[in-house]
């Protein structure tokens, strides 16, 4: 198995791992809007898992990965969508919500570090570039994740009349 075939079928099985992380945790988090997201970072991933999917086929047949085998950028969730603050007193809901969104995060940022750490192990410049543009997909849904966190933990502070320092 070449080198990239083994990287691909384990980003494979991780982007499933995530999408299933997500619509698993969708009945379980209270938020609307970390349901929202979670929602679409599920259907993010299945795209994902198509995509690697495709890439997996194409090195099976021996065939090269270019970098025009990318796929058109993501959409910006968050600009996609009217910013909406999360509602006042919800402290309780949010408690909850909060953990699943940092393991979130954290299964985000791993699948960052993966594409970026695969892409430096690889001298084609075709792989190296679709990895690091999977790479950038994943720190997009980190930094989503960690945007959603912060504004889940300072109304959690503010609900609960705690500000911290930092």
């Amino acid at each position: 198995m070449s080198k990239i075939l083994g990287i691909l079928k384990y980003a494979l099985a991780r982007e499933e791992e995530g999408r299933s992380f997500y619509l698993g945790q969708i009945d379980k988090v209270r938020d609307k809007q970390v349901k929202e997201t979670f929602k679409h970072l599920a259907e993010m991933e299945g795209e994902h898992v198509d995509y690697i999917s495709t890439l997996i086929e194409k090195a099976e047949k021996g065939e090269k990965i270019t970098a025009s085998d990318i796929l058109p950028e993501e959409e910006d969730f968050f600009a996609s969508r009217q910013e909406t603050e999360l509602p006042a007193g919800r402290h309780a809901e949010l408690a909850s919500d909060i953990s699943i969104m940092r393991m979130a995060f954290l299964i985000e940022h791993d699948f960052m570090e993966f594409y970026e750490k695969a892409a430096k192990q690889t001298e084609d410049e075709g792989e190296k570039y679709v990895l690091n543009h999977l790479s950038q997909w994943e720190k997009d849904h980190r930094d989503m994740i960690q945007k959603l966190y912060d504004e889940a933990m300072k109304m959690y502070w503010h609900d609960m009349g705690f500000e911290p320092l930092f």
